[in-house]
């Protein structure tokens, strides 16, 4: 009885010592730390309301998620469940302005 008192003490200690640790890593959805570092450098990027708002328009469905794959023109990578509500689609969109 005793050895589980002790252990459980120790996972829990060692829960409590990793949390703050997790917690600084938190970054939005999307945002590799190479991003952040030359985050005014980069060219301006098309608000993304935009882009939800013309696929819904031309679709129909709803928006999932999306991240942006940057390179010479950056491209916003948007996943769209479609009006059936199982499919599920990526979209590529040029997302410079």
């Amino acid at each position: 009885m005793r050895t589980k008192a002790i252990l459980l003490s120790a996972l829990t200690a060692l829960a409590v010592l990793a949390t703050p640790a997790l917690a600084q890593d938190v970054r939005p959805h999307g945002v590799m730390p190479a991003q952040e570092e030359r985050g005014r450098e980069r060219q301006a990027l098309r608000p993304i309301r935009e882009v939800i708002e013309s696929l819904r328009d031309r679709h129909g469905g709803e928006y999932v998620g999306h991240w942006v794959e940057g390179g010479a023109r950056p491209i916003y990578v948007i996943r769209w469940r479609m009006p059936d509500g199982v499919t599920i689609r990526e979209f590529r969109v040029d997302a410079g302005r």
